[in-house]
């Protein structure tokens, strides 16, 4: 299978109608996306998840609401995503529409393309011919995450790979069916009780039925204890080494450090809170102190002193005059009539007036004017203390950081209280001890249950035989039995050396991307040391001298991917298989959202570029965080045959934005926009970048 087209109308952030065309050129066989957090990449991969499956992965936030919220506010009725593809040289069209009314079922329509032209009718059932594209429950690896669906877990536990080998190889459906015959089979023999006169027979029977459900939950209890052995010995072995690493004097250190940080912390902040008080009541002060300095600083000789020069000369008192003036009245109470004698002489007599407190009030501002430049200036005081504040507060966040590494590094260390550590060691090594017991008893018991099933069945064959008129149920329950010995022998056929083909695979990606020398070898798990017959095991990084690695989050990313890519060219090799009884491989896209997310800039270009070669048809989606020109890019840029961006339109302006990521990306010397702003609301549109400039 190829992907050609992928058209998506009105899904999660794409607003309205959208395109992507694939690269699908043998020698070009890489499309290149590029979108920065929260930029689409993950809607992109559950887009064409969700068309085929109607499935999402576990990371995407909000799955339930898949329609465009911008497209719910203008009530639009539906979203869709349509999927152009080849497979075994035929073009089809998978087209998945969802109405956005609550409890609506989603509509599957799949057409053969030919000549440019769809099929007059859509396929009755487009499932079952999607999953000859890409079964669904191998899909799941070939939809990649940073730390997606199909990865392994931390632990690399052997349930995981086991059931990853399950799905690429089939056996699901094939277990399905081999289930489904037995029950047919049980029916067959449920008809030859009907010839028995004596009841004999279905007593048997009963006593088979009653047999085989007891073994199916002895088969569930036993795969269920099993896995919680393993996780219990694990956890003993991690107190262990929790034990072993245990330093009380160095954790007591850190510990008595940490207190007395915390008190210096506390005085420094009693300090700071005393000189903020003290701030606080000088503040006033301080106003008074600098408004007195200002006003000492005005310059008395530009006041015009003419008035008082002449109260040097007379002494009228101006202010009385104004008063009879205003009063229209003498001193002695006689009326002054305006315009007569008199009262023309006082106006006359009023231009020589003056104020007798003049000289006073003006010796009192030289007077104070002198006493205010003595005040010190409070420029210096208030420095002082705005000084001491930051100093505070300096030491205060140095301190509060330094406590914060000291917790941390207490807290990390896994060993602050060797008391509860001793309780979960000694709590794990019981349970362990006590599964130890049970699992082997339940191994036996399930041993015992089917020997009894199968002098069940040779009773039925024997007490049958002795009935002509079954003969043809017995026919029918042998041609079952032998469709039944088919399937398991297909079954076990495939898996066999199944884990050392993958292995080479692993071992083989590791050899060709640079990775420090070291390989992948397996291991088995500790049980099945004891117990060949479990075939329990996990994959392990080892150096050049065969010693096991530290596994961190990168080494972990990269263990995952080679057990991927791993199983996709396994895949690859059985899609030619011929068994009509096993579901066959396939060859499909490899679409990875966020591959390198723990891995570092050489080890990733190193790693897509053995990816594009190893896969048909790879689809990558990076953010500039783990996609640069000077590294990832030249591990894949002959390979490339599409290119997009991931364009955020946000309603923000560029200064509230505030740079949370890159706003621009440069591609071969061309600048391209990562974000555009001030836009009417917020979505994501696809933009092609070409290739050829």
């Amino acid at each position: 299978m190829k992907l050609i087209k992928l058209k998506i109308n009105n899904f999660r952030q794409f607003y309205g109608s959208q395109e992507i065309e694939f690269a699908t050129d043998k020698k070009k066989n890489v499309t290149l996306i590029h979108g920065e957090n929260n930029g689409g990449k993950t809607a992109l991969l559950n887009a064409l998840r969700w068309c085929l499956y109607e499935k999402t992965t576990d990371n995407l936030l909000d799955s339930k609401n898949l329609m465009n919220k911008h497209a719910v506010v203008e009530k639009v009725s539906m979203f869709s995503v349509e999927i152009q593809l080849i497979h075994n040289n035929k073009m089809y069209e998978v087209k998945r529409i969802k109405s956005n009314t609550p409890g609506s079922k989603s509509v599957l329509k799949l057409y053969e393309i030919i000549d440019g032209c769809y099929s007059e009718k859509a396929e009755s059932n487009p499932m079952t011919l999607i999953n000859t594209f890409l079964p669904e429950e191998m899909s799941e690896y070939f939809f990649y995450q940073g730390e997606g669906t199909g990865t392994l877990s931390s632990q690399n536990d052997f349930s995981h790979i086991n059931a990853a080998i399950h799905k690429v190889l089939g056996l699901t459906i094939a277990e399905h069916t081999i289930k489904h015959l037995n029950t047919i089979r049980s029916g067959y023999q449920k008809e030859l009780s009907q010839f028995d006169t004596s009841n004999e027979l279905l007593n048997v029977i009963k006593e088979k039925e009653s047999l085989t459900i007891s073994i199916e939950h002895a088969k569930i209890q036993f795969e269920q204890q099993h896995i919680e052995l393993n996780k219990a010995h694990k956890n003993y072995e991690e107190q262990l080494k929790k034990l072993a690493k245990f330093d009380k004097t160095d954790i007591d250190e850190k510990i008595k450090l940490r207190v007395e940080k915390e008190k210096m912390l506390v005085d420094l902040k009693r300090n700071h809170d005393s000189i903020i008080s003290e701030k606080a009541k000088k503040t006033t002060g301080f106003i008074k102190s600098a408004f007195s300095k200002s006003l000492a600083n005005i310059d008395l000789s530009r006041v015009n002193t003419a008035e008082l020069n002449q109260t040097n000369r007379y002494s009228v008192d101006k202010q009385l005059i104004q008063e009879i003036l205003v009063r229209n009245e003498c001193l002695c109470g006689v009326h002054l009539e305006k315009g007569s004698h008199a009262s023309l002489l006082i106006e006359e007599l009023s231009k020589f007036a003056v104020d007798p407190f003049l000289k006073k009030r003006w010796q009192k501002a030289l007077d104070l004017q002198i006493e205010l430049k003595k005040i010190i200036s409070p420029k210096h005081p208030m420095s002082d203390i705005l000084a001491k504040i930051d100093d505070y507060q300096d030491r205060m966040f140095e301190i509060s950081k330094q406590i914060q590494e000291l917790s941390f590094e207490i807290k990390e260390s896994d060993i602050s209280d060797i008391k509860q550590i001793e309780a979960e060691k000694d709590l794990a090594h019981s349970k362990y001890q006590r599964l130890e017991r049970e699992v082997p008893l339940l191994e036996g018991k399930i041993k015992r249950v089917t020997c009894d099933i199968e002098e069940c069945e040779r009773r039925i064959s024997r007490l049958s035989s002795c009935m002509p008129m079954a003969e043809r149920v017995n026919k029918l329950i042998s041609a079952t039995d032998q469709i039944i010995q088919l399937y398991s022998e297909a079954i076990t056929t495939s898996k066999k050396d199944v884990d050392t083909i993958l292995l080479k695979k692993m071992q083989n990606l590791f050899n060709k991307v640079a990775f420090n020398g070291y390989t992948v070898q397996k291991e088995m798990n500790h049980d099945t040391r004891r117990n060949s017959n479990l075939g329990n095991f996990t994959w392990t990084i080892i150096d050049r001298s065969g010693q096991k690695v530290a596994v961190g989050n990168g080494y972990q990313a990269m263990l995952s991917i080679s057990f991927i890519i791993a199983l996709i060219e396994f895949s690859k090799d059985r899609s030619n298989n011929k068994s009509h009884l096993l579901t066959p491989g396939t060859i499909a896209p490899f679409i990875a959202d966020s591959i390198l997310a723990f891995i570092g800039p050489d080890n990733g270009r190193e790693l897509v570029s053995y990816i594009s070669e190893s896969v048909e048809q790879s689809i990558f989606m990076f953010s500039q965080a783990q996609w640069t020109e000077s590294h990832t890019d030249k591990g894949i840029r002959d390979k490339i045959g599409k290119e997009y961006n991931l364009v955020q339109h946000t309603v923000l302006s560029k200064n509230e934005f505030k740079g949370q990521y890159p706003t621009e990306l440069s591609v071969q010397g061309e600048k391209f926009p990562v974000v555009r702003f001030g836009s009417e609301f917020d979505k994501v549109t696809i933009e092609e970048i070409p290739i050829n400039g």
